[in-house]
């Protein structure tokens, strides 16, 4: 989810505010997704032998991240509105930043409460109950990519690069993106077995 709001910054930013912002935007965007690129890959030789049961429960619990990340990209651009543009208010009661409190009283509680369900119960009815939540959370983190699109409205109409720096930080975003690339596939290259190792070491904790 992260890596779909981080594109659609990206496009947003290309076609209507900088462009330059855009490119910048998107070398920042390399380096994670190389990494994750990489994990992804070498989590699936790992993970190859789970049930089904085990990798839908995996899935839900990966949901999770998709609604923190739509919670993260909303505090995000709000604190960018309120804290640097100074163009928008908190509409919450609480106000800015104790708005923050109101999500994350539902947010902990129900990555808990799904952590339990999903790896310590493991019964069908605690598997039908995470579905509900899923679908809930899911829903909560919609509002929350909603609004933060809203707030990104004003990123689009402030942010500026200045000119004379522009090709310096090009130049400067290229090399890192470059020496990122290399050292992931060169570190997760050699240290595959120690992960795979970590991996049974935790699964085999969460079972005790």
């Amino acid at each position: 989810m992260w890596a779909f709001i981080w594109i659609f910054n990206v496009v947003a930013l290309t076609r209507s505010g900088d462009a330059w912002l855009g490119l910048f935007y998107f070398l920042i965007f390399l380096i994670p997704a190389s990494t994750v690129a990489v994990l992804m890959l070498k989590r699936k030789k790992v993970t190859s032998g789970l049930s089904l049961d085990e990798r839908l429960r995996h899935f839900m619990f990966a949901l999770q991240g998709v609604v923190l990340a739509c919670w993260s990209y909303d505090l995000a651009t709000t604190h960018y509105a309120i804290d640097v543009a100074r163009l928008a208010t908190e509409i919450n009661p609480l106000g800015w930043p104790l708005g923050i409190l109101g999500a994350l009283a539902y947010y902990g509680p129900t990555l808990v409460m799904m952590y339990v369900l999903l790896f310590r119960i493991k019964q069908k009815l605690s598997l039908y109950a995470g579905v509900v939540l899923s679908a809930v959370a899911l829903f909560m983190g919609s509002m929350n990519f909603n609004a933060g699109a809203s707030n990104f409205q004003v990123f689009l109409a402030t942010a500026y690069i200045m000119p004379e720096i522009r090709l310096n930080l090009l130049v400067l975003l290229v090399i890192v993106d470059i020496i990122s690339i290399l050292a992931v596939g060169r570190f997760y290259g050699k240290h595959m077995l120690p992960v795979h190792k970590k991996l049974n070491f935790w699964k085999s904790f969460s079972n005790r």
